[in-house]
C-alpha cells in the first residue's frame, strides 16, 4: 500500500511541476517530523522530487532552501511535541507498542548531548525522535535552534544533492563503455569499504595494519590504472560545465577545499589537545598528516588531492578521538557522521577547485592509508586515549569552527 502511494504521489507530482518546491519542504518537515519520520518512506520520496526538480530546471539553491526549512520547521514540531507533553510522551499508543524507538533515541541524547542532536539527524530510525527527546528532557531553546540550523545546513546538501544531479544527469551526455566504468568501480570501491570494516571488525592488533595496507594497494592500484578512469573523468568535466557550478558556491565555499581550511583545523585541533596534554594523540595527528604528505609526493598526488586528504584526516581524527570509548558498532555510527563533512569538502573540491575524479579517490585514499597506518604504529607504545575534558567536548566543534572561521574571512585579521 506505501508503495503504491507513494508511486501515485510522484506520478501526480510528475504532472505538476510547479508543487515541486513545496513537496521537497513537506517532505523534509514529514521526515524530520515525531512519529511520522519513523513511518513515511521519506528518504525514498525525497529522492524521487529532487530528481523530478533536477530534471526540471529547477535552481539547486531553490532545492536546497525547501528541504532545509522543511527540516528545521520538523525538528522544531518534534522538540515543541517533547516540551509540551514530556514524559508522557511515552503513553501515546505507537510508543506503548514501540518503547524500544524512546529507548534507543534516550540513550543516543544522553551519551551525546548536542552533538547527538546533529548526528541523529543522519542515523536512521533515531532521527525523528532525538529533538523530541531533547524537548522531553528540557533542553534550553536557544541550544536546540542553533544546532538545528547547524544540522539541517549540513543535512539539506547530502539528501538533496544525489537526487538532484540524477534528474539534470538525465539530459547530459552519456559516451559508450561509461556505465560499465562507473559501476565497476563503484563496485570496487564498495568491496573495498566492506573488506575494511570486517577487518577493522575483528579488533585485533594487526586490524589496523591489515585495513591500512589494503587501502595503500587500492591506492596504487589507482594511480597506476589511473588512464582507465579517463572516460570516467571527461565526462564530470562535461556535466560540471553544463551544471554551471561557478556561481555563489564558488564565493561562499572555495576557501574551504584551499590550504586555509587543514590549516585552521590543525591549528584547533593541536591547541586542544597541547591544552588536554593529549601527546599522544597529538603525536598521532602530526605523524598521519607527514604519512599522508610523503605518500602523496610518492604517488605524484595533485595538490588539490592532497589539501583534500588533509582535511579529512584531520576531521576524521576529531571524529575518532572523541568517541574512543566507546563499542566498535557505536564508533563507527559515530564516525559515519564524517561522512556529510567528507561529501561536501568532495563536491566542493570536484565543482568550484576542479579536482579530477582520481584526484578525489586519490585524496579519500590516502587519507584511509595514513589515518589506519599511523594508528597502528603509535598505539604499538599504548592506545590512543580519549582527551579529557573539556578538549574531549571542544573536538567536535573543530571542523564546524574552523569552516566558520575560514570562510567568513577571519583568516585575514
Amino acid at each position: 500500500m506505501d508503495n503504491l502511494l507513494t508511486s501515485s504521489l510522484l506520478e501526480w507530482l510528475g504532472d505538476h511541476r510547479q508543487w515541486l518546491g513545496l513537496a521537497i519542504f513537506l517532505i523534509a518537515l514529514l521526515e524530520s517530523l515525531a512519529v511520522a519520520g519513523l513511518v513515511i518512506p521519506g528518504v525514498f520520496l525525497l529522492l524521487g522530487v529532487t530528481a523530478m526538480a533536477g530534471g526540471g530546471g529547477m535552481p539547486f539553491a531553490s532545492a536546497l532552501a525547501w528541504a532545509f526549512c522543511g527540516a528545521v520547521l520538523g525538528d522544531m514540531f518534534s522538540f515543541a511535541l517533547g516540551r509540551f507533553f514530556h514524559e508522557d510522551i511515552r503513553r501515546l499508543s505507537l510508543f506503548r507498542r514501540h518503547p524500544q524507538w524512546i529507548a534507543r533515541g534516550e540513550i543516543f541524547f544522553r551519551r551525546y548531548g548536542l552533538f547527538g542532536i546533529f548526528i541523529g539527524r543522519f542515523v536512521g530510525p533515531i532521527r525523528p525522535v532525538i529533538p523530541m527527546i531533547a524537548g522531553m528532557l528540557d533542553m534550553p531553546s536557544i541550544r536546540f535552534v542553533t544546532i538545528n540550523l547547524l544540522s539541517a545546513l549540513a543535512w539539506a546538501p547530502v539528501y538533496v544533492t544525489p537526487g538532484f544531479l540524477a534528474g539534470r544527469a538525465v539530459k547530459w551526455p552519456v559516451p559508450e563503455f561509461f556505465w560499465q566504468h562507473a559501476l565497476t568501480l563503484l563496485g570496487l570501491l564498495s568491496g573495498l569499504l566492506l573488506a575494511v570494516i570486517l577487518i577493522l571488525r575483528a579488533q585485533k592488533r594487526w586490524s589496523n595494519i591489515l585495513a591500512g595496507l589494503l587501502c595503500l594497494a587500492a591506492l596504487v592500484l589507482v594511480s597506476v590504472n589511473g588512464e582507465r578512469l579517463a572516460i570516467l573523468d571527461q565526462s564530470l568535466a562535461v556535466w560540471l560545465s553544463i551544471a554551471d557550478t561557478n556561481g555563489w558556491l564558488a564565493g561562499a565555499m572555495a576557501d574551504l577545499a584551499s590550504p586555509l581550511y587543514p590549516a585552521a583545523l590543525f591549528f584547533l585541533l593541536a591547541v586542544s589537545l597541547t591544552a588536554s596534554q593529549a601527546w599522544r594523540a597529538l603525536s598521532f595527528t602530526l605523524l598521519a598528516l607527514v604519512t599522508g604528505g610523503l605518500l602523496a609526493v610518492a604517488l605524484d598526488a595533485s595538490q588539490q588531492a592532497t589539501v583534500l586528504a588533509a582535511s579529512l584526516v584531520l576531521i576524521a581524527i576529531a571524529a575518532l578521538l572523541k568517541n574512543r570509548p566507546h563499542a566498535f558498532w557505536t564508533r563507527a555510527a559515530f564516525m559515519s557522521g564524517v561522512a556529510p563533512q567528507a561529501i561536501l569538502l568532495g563536491a566542493i573540491s570536484l565543482a568550484v577547485m576542479h579536482l579530477s575524479l582520481m584526484g578525489l579517490i586519490d585524496a579519500f585514499l590516502l587519507a584511509a592509508t595514513s589515518l589506519l597506518l599511523s594508528l597502528w604504529v603509535v598505539e604499538r607504545a599504548g592506545p590512543v586515549e580519549c582527551p579529557a575534558s573539556p578538549a574531549r567536548h571542544l573536538l567536535l566543534w573543530v571542523p564546524l569552527a574552523s569552516a566558520i572561521g575560514v570562510v567568513s574571512g577571519l583568516h585575514y585579521f
